[in-house]
C-alpha cells in the first residue's frame, strides 16, 4: 500500500467518528446557547457584540461566532452551527499529522491521528456547537510551532504568536496562562534549549496583541464596562478562581475529577499513558534519540491537567488540549515497542468505526429521549405560523447545582431561539405574558400550565388554549394567549 494510499485511509477513518452531526438537532446548554447568539447576531448584522435574546452576552470570546456566522447562513440550522467544530476537530488531525510526520515518521503520525479520532471525549465535543474545538486547534498548532522554533526555524514563534492569539479569541486568556507555563517550565528544565528562546519576542508580541485586539479592542468601545466586567472579570478569572457556582467542584471529587475522564475520554490508548510517559523510558535506550521532545509533551499535558485539576471550576472539555501531546506519546510508544505496527493500525481502524457507532447512536437517542427533538419541531411549527412567543418556566424547579451529578437538569431549552429565528420572553410568570396585547405562544414543559392558569387568564381578559401542532408531544406543550 502507498503512502498516499495509507493517508487517504487514515484521513477518511478520522471523518468517521464525526460524520452524522447533521442527522439530529442542537443539544443544550452550551451549544445551544451559542447557535442562538449566532443566529441574533446574523438577524442583526453583528460582528462585535454577541446578543442572547436581545442583550449582550458576553459568556465567550468571538471565534466560535465568526465562524459559525457564515456557517450557518451557508449550511442552514441542521449542518451550518456544528460545522465549525467538525472543520476545527479536522485542523487539530492536521497539525499533529504534520508534526508527527516532521518529528517522529508517518505511521506514528497517522496513529496518533487516529487515536485522536477515535478519542470519545474528542468525538463529543468534536461533534458539537462548542468554544473548544476552535481553542484545540489554535493552541495545538501554536505549542507545536513553538517546538520548531526551539529546534529548527525561529521565526515558527511568530507563528506561536498568532495563533496564540487566535486561541485567546476562541476561549479567553487562559490560552496564555498555560502556553507561559508550559513554555517556562521547559526553559527550566531543559537547559540545553535555554539559547533558543532568543528572538522574535518583540515581532511575537506585537503579533499576539494585534491579533487579539481584533476583537477586545472594539468589544470594549463599544460594550465599555459591560465587556469588562461580564466578560474579563466574572468569565475568566471568576471562573478559575470559584466564582462559577454551577461548574464548581471541591475536595477529593476535584483533584480525582479529571482522573476517570482522561481514562474513558480516551480509551482504550489512556491504558497506554503511564508506559509512554518520558520517566517510565530512561532505562528504554530506542527512545533515548527523542527525550526533549518526549518530555516537551509530557509537560504540554501534564501542566494542562494540573491547572483544570486545581481550578475551582471544572468541565469534562477543559482538559481537551492534553489529549493532542498524549495522542502522539502514545503513538510514539506503541510504534517503537510493537512487532507488528500494522495490527495496531487496524485496532485504530476498528476503533474509529465502533466509536462512529457509539456516538450516533448516543446522540440521535438522547436528543430524542431528552424531548430536544420534539421542542424543536414545536418551534419550526411556531416560526411557520408567525407571531411573539414566550418560554414559560422552562428552567429547573430544583435549584440544587453542581459539576459531577450524572443527572441532566431541565434548562430553559437556549437552542430553541435559533430555530424560532427570533428572540423570546422568558419568564416564569404568567403575569408577564398576560400582559402582551397581542397573541402571544406559549412554549412550556407539559405539567408547567395548571387549571389556575386558565382562570388567571379569563380574569385578565385572555383566552388561554392548548394547541396541538402536527408534531409528536411528549414532554411539552404549546399554548395560544389571545
Amino acid at each position: 500500500m502507498s503512502s498516499r494510499t495509507r493517508w487517504l485511509i487514515v484521513w477518511g477513518l478520522a471523518f468517521l467518528p464525526l460524520a452524522g452531526w447533521w442527522l439530529y438537532g442542537l443539544l443544550d446548554v452550551d451549544e445551544g446557547f451559542y447557535a442562538a447568539v449566532v443566529a441574533e447576531m446574523n438577524r442583526r448584522g453583528e460582528w462585535i457584540t454577541p446578543f442572547y435574546n436581545g442583550k449582550p452576552w458576553f459568556e465567550k470570546p468571538i471565534l466560535l461566532y465568526w465562524l459559525a456566522k457564515p456557517s450557518l447562513l451557508i449550511f442552514g440550522e441542521m449542518i451550518g452551527p456544528r460545522l465549525p467544530s467538525v472543520a476545527t476537530a479536522l485542523g487539530t488531525y492536521g497539525v499533529i499529522a504534520w508534526f508527527g510526520v516532521k518529528r517522529f515518521n508517518s505511521q506514528t503520525a497517522q496513529l496518533a491521528v487516529l487515536i485522536l479520532a477515535s478519542s470519545l471525549l474528542v468525538i463529543g465535543t468534536g461533534r458539537m456547537m462548542m468554544t473548544d474545538m476552535p481553542l484545540l486547534v489554535c493552541f495545538t498548532g501554536a505549542l507545536a510551532l513553538f517546538w520548531e522554533s526551539l529546534v529548527g526555524n525561529p521565526k515558527a514563534r511568530i507563528g506561536t504568536a498568532a495563533l496564540l492569539g487566535c486561541a485567546v479569541l476562541a476561549k479567553g486568556p487562559v490560552a496564555l496562562i498555560l502556553f507561559s507555563i508550559i513554555a517556562g517550565w521547559t526553559f527550566w528544565r531543559e537547559p540545553d534549549l535555554r539559547k533558543a528562546y532568543r528572538g522574535q519576542w518583540l515581532i511575537g508580541t506585537l503579533v499576539l496583541f494585534g491579533v487579539i485586539s481584533l476583537w477586545y479592542f472594539p468589544a470594549y468601545k463599544v460594550n465599555g464596562q459591560l465587556f469588562v466586567q461580564k466578560f474579563l472579570i466574572e468569565q475568566n478569572i471568576g471562573r478559575f478562581t470559584g466564582g462559577d457556582a454551577a461548574h464548581t467542584l471541591g475536595g477529593i471529587q476535584g483533584l480525582i475529577f479529571y482522573v476517570p475522564l482522561f481514562l474513558v475520554g480516551m480509551l482504550p490508548w489512556s491504558l497506554f499513558i503511564w508506559k509512554a510517559w518520558p520517566m517510565a523510558r530512561r532505562k528504554q535506550p530506542e527512545f533515548a534519540e527523542s527525550e526533549q521532545l518526549q518530555r516537551y509533551l509530557a509537560t504540554w499535558a501534564g501542566v494542562i491537567f494540573v491547572f483544570f485539576t486545581i481550578s475551582s471550576a471544572k468541565l469534562p472539555h477543559y482538559i481537551l488540549p492534553m489529549f493532542p501531546p498524549a495522542a502522539l506519546l502514545v503513538a510514539d510508544y506503541v510504534n517503537r515497542k510493537a512487532r507488528d505496527t500494522h495490527r495496531w493500525f487496524n485496532a485504530a481502524a476498528t476503533a474509529c468505526i465502533l466509536t462512529s457507532a457509539i456516538a450516533n447512536g448516543v446522540f440521535i437517542f438522547w436528543y430524542k429521549a431528552s424531548g430536544q427533538r420534539e421542542v424543536h419541531a414545536i418551534a419550526r411549527y411556531v416560526r411557520r405560523e408567525g407571531g411573539q412567543v414566550a418560554m414559560y418556566q422552562m428552567g429547573r424547579r430544583n435549584l440544587e447545582l453542581g459539576t459531577g451529578k450524572l443527572k441532566l437538569q431541565e434548562t430553559s431549552l437556549p437552542s430553541v431561539l435559533l430555530y424560532l429565528n427570533s428572540t423570546a420572553l422568558d419568564t416564569d410568570k404568567l403575569d408577564e405574558i398576560l400582559a402582551v396585547k397581542d397573541p402571544i405562544w406559549i412554549i412550556t414543559r407539559e405539567d408547567r400550565i395548571q387549571p389556575e392558569d386558565y382562570i388567571q387568564a379569563q380574569k385578565a381578559g385572555r383566552r388561554l388554549a392548548e394547541v396541538k401542532p402536527p408534531v409528536e408531544q411528549d414532554h411539552f406543550k404549546l399554548y395560544l394567549v389571545k
